[in-house]
């Protein structure tokens, strides 16, 4: 291609550029299945219009990683502290859902989805914790999300 050809364009995103500052940062899982469900949450369920977005197999369980797993916790803090300093944040908003691949293996022996689900859980209860630690005077709203019987999910907020 010559020096001052146009680049050719693969796609050009409808959404326009720039976006406002983002004071949100949202920490999920990268479960194919929930992607969806997780755009339409943020989006209506919230109403966030922009915010940052840290996606990695088991989502917030980086904050709480096992002594066995120091890498991820190192790196997923590091991101945190980067993110909270460098773009304003402000607010986080943790996600966590329900059968869960990265918990199911990081857990030893065989467990049941609902005591899966419990300890999914009460490890989210515990993130605020370890978030202001890390960054403090930044607020974290938990939530965990799980299909319904009606194939829809939904998003419970914990306390």
């Amino acid at each position: 291609m010559p020096r001052n050809a146009p680049e050719p364009i693969a796609f050009e995103a409808a959404t326009p550029w720039p976006q406002p500052k983002a004071d949100t940062l949202v920490i999920q899982c990268s479960d194919h299945r929930f992607q969806a469900q997780f755009d339409d949450f943020l989006w209506n369920g919230l109403g966030l219009q922009s915010f940052d977005r840290l996606v990695v197999p088991g989502g917030p369980q980086f904050l709480m990683a096992a002594a066995a797993l120091p890498k991820f916790e190192w790196a997923g803090r590091r991101w945190l502290k980067f993110l909270v300093k460098h773009h304003g944040i402000r607010r986080l908003i943790l996600v966590a859902h329900d059968d869960c691949g990265w918990y199911k293996d990081i857990t030893v022996g065989s467990i049941t989805i609902p005591l899966l689900r419990e300890r999914q859980i009460d490890d989210l209860r515990k993130t605020p914790q370890m978030v202001h630690e890390l960054v403090p005077n930044v607020e974290c709203r938990l939530f965990f999300a799980k299909p319904n019987d009606a194939g829809r999910v939904q998003f419970i907020e914990i306390k």
